[in-house]
This record gives structure tokens, sequence and C-alpha cells, in this order.
């Protein structure tokens, strides 16, 4: 009889650790989470001619779907596009363009790329891209 009774108590307190495990689980908030693998770049010394490309890369490590709602570049000399997806799902991947025109410039340089996202954590973040453009 007293073995009965322990497998019962084993089996209920199985069965409720089970239950609290479930209600855990369903109360983890859905957020998107945009991750870069790198939030600055440096081209190094460049010539004034031709346009500097870079890609930045970021992953959603969130479990809700991530949305791109904006990226700014701080000036008209530089260019940043992300295509026409603008919606990841978690766990997929995409890649931020940038490009820069250092025509005209000379000396040490550094801009700016604001992402904007439905990110809750960090919804803007900064991408920097450094380079030293030699006097022809």
């Amino acid at each position: 009889m007293k073995k009965i009774s322990c497998v019962f108590l084993l089996i209920f307190i199985v069965i409720i650790s089970s239950l609290q495990l479930n209600a855990k689980v369903k109360n983890i908030p859905q957020e998107a989470i945009l991750s870069f693998k790198e939030l600055s770049f440096d081209f190094g010394k460049v010539k004034q001619a031709g346009k500097l490309v870079h890609f930045f890369k970021f992953k959603n490590t969130g479990n809700d779907n991530l949305t791109i709602l904006s990226i700014q570049p701080s000036c008209g000399c530089t260019g940043a596009t992300i295509g026409e997806k603008k919606e990841f799902a978690p766990g997929e991947t995409g890649e931020i363009k940038i490009t820069f025109d250092p025509q005209g410039r000379e000396g040490k340089t550094t801009k700016t790329i604001i992402v904007t996202s439905n990110d809750k954590i960090l919804p803007s973040q900064t991408l920097t891209f450094t380079c030293e453009i030699l006097n022809n």
C-alpha cells in the first residue's frame, strides 16, 4: 500500500511541476532583438577616388518578428540601404549596405548610421565607420 501511495505522490509531483513549467513558458514575452555582428568598421587608408562599400550583418536573436523601421545616415555623402525586406523572423539574418564617397575629402573621417527597429531594449542602434582619406 505504501508503494502505491509513493508512486501516486511521485506522479502527482511530476504533473504539478510540468504544469508550472508550461505556465512559465507561456509567460515568456515575445520580443524582437536586433543583434549586429559588428557596430563599427574601419576602411583604413583610402584614396579619394571610388566609393567605399561595407555590409553590416545582423540577426534577429529574439522570439518575435523584427522590423527595421528606419536607417538614417549622418550625412549626404553616406548611403545606407537594406533592400525591400524590412521584416525578419526569429533567427533570420540580414545586412545593411553602406556606401561612402570620399571624393573631395581628406584626413580621418568618422560617419554614423542610426538604425531604428521594433527591438524594445535597444530601439535605436548606431553603426559607425571610419577611414583615413589620403591626399591624392
